[in-house]
């Protein structure tokens, strides 16, 4: 028996997945290639600008012979299984992305004999040295890209929905603004994710320890994406788990450029809040604050709890910032329609540009049931 979630949707009513898109797949080798790239010259010594010349082209064959392979193969296996049991859906796309990795690496390595970047004895050497991490960003990349196309399907599937049975006005608006928020998070997050495997490579060879705990805050963050697409609310604590995932993630890629500090009343520990309320907030301090400024800043993070309202707050040492640079259909534009629809005239969100921007929203108290405390 199907849950509601599983149920096909027409494919003419679909919209293009953006990882079967010949562009979008180019830009990700390219992105990939790189990061190799990158991680090359960290390791290696420097033989001049033709041996640099000659990396440069040689990573992008090898990446696009193994991403190519991968956007001919993958997607089809995903759609085909997509309506199976989970143990053999889950066991036949596994299949797919160790074939793959194990079948690109050669493939690759003979391309690069095809075009001169290697003789023919060293095709095998270069495969065996190769095939471990060609392997690894395969089945990353591989479930990365399933879950996003999860979560895309979700949000259209959603949408439709609540279209076809023509509810209430105020229900629609709601679950129409989570239903924006899902498909803006499906197109921001490859940004974030293709940032964070560079990191990864960066650390597999220098501090391997530590590319191991960032896979696992990476886990994190899928599941919860995965998890708070089935309610409104998610408990506080894991909200400021999913804070401290993703700030200690940016913080291998900006390094002593970013230094937060997260704070919570003990009192609110057992609130409920928005799903990505705090995280929203985080993300627009990180663009603003942090990442376009050479010098980067700080991120305070601070919860606390009135007798009956819940405030967040998020405060940065960046240059402030006004309603009139909300984005419609975006961040803190989206974040303050959701709150509206969850909680109507008794949620507020304020700016206020004294020393940086601070960001306060402040909601009615909802509390998780006991039960339900335990088993989180």
């Amino acid at each position: 028996m199907h849950n509601e979630e599983d149920l096909p949707m027409p494919v003419d009513q679909l919209s293009e997945s953006p990882w079967r898109n010949a562009r979008n797949v180019l830009l990700i080798n390219a992105a990939i290639a790189v990061g190799i790239t990158s991680l090359s010259l960290t390791v290696g010594r420097w033989h001049g600008w033709e041996w640099f010349r000659d990396l440069v082209l040689s990573n992008l064959v090898y990446a696009n012979v193994i991403g190519g392979l991968s956007a001919l193969v993958i997607p089809p296996v995903a759609i085909y299984t997509a309506m199976w049991r989970p143990v053999p859906r889950w066991a036949a796309y596994l299949s797919a992305l160790f074939a793959v990795g194990l079948a690109g690496p050669l493939a690759a390595s003979a391309a690069l004999f095809v075009f001169g970047f290697a003789g023919p004895h060293s095709i095998w050497t270069i495969y065996q040295r190769s095939v471990g991490l060609a392997l690894l960003l395969v089945l990353v990349i591989g479930l990365i890209a399933y879950w996003l196309e999860r979560l895309r399907y979700q949000a259209e599937a959603t949408t439709r929905a609540l279209r076809a049975q023509e509810l209430k006005r105020e229900q629609a608006e709601k679950l129409a603004a989570e239903a924006r928020l899902s498909s803006l998070e499906s197109r921001l997050q490859p940004h974030f994710l293709f940032n964070t495997i560079n990191s990864i490579l960066a650390l597999i060879r220098e501090d391997p320890p530590r590319a191991e705990a960032m896979l696992e805050r990476l886990a994190r963050l899928l599941r919860f994406a995965l998890d708070s697409q089935q309610r409104s609310l998610v408990p506080l604590t894991q909200e400021l788990r999913l804070v401290e995932d993703y700030l200690e993630i940016e913080r291998a890629r900006f390094g002593d450029r970013l230094r937060f500090d997260l704070q919570c009343d003990p009192a609110a520990a057992a609130a409920e809040i928005p799903a990505y309320a705090i995280q929203t907030l985080v993300e627009n301090s990180m663009k603003y604050a942090i990442a376009s400024r050479l010098a980067g800043g700080a991120i305070a993070v601070r919860v606390s709890r009135l007798p009956t309202v819940l405030r967040l707050e998020v405060q940065d040492d960046g240059p402030g910032f006004s309603r009139n640079d909300f984005r419609d259909g975006h961040g803190l534009d989206t974040l303050e329609k959701r709150l509206s629809a969850l909680y109507g005239a008794e949620a507020r969100l304020m700016i206020d540009n004294g020393n940086g921007a601070l960001v306060r929203i402040e909601v009615p108290v909802t509390e998780m049931p006991s039960d339900a405390r335990l088993s989180d």
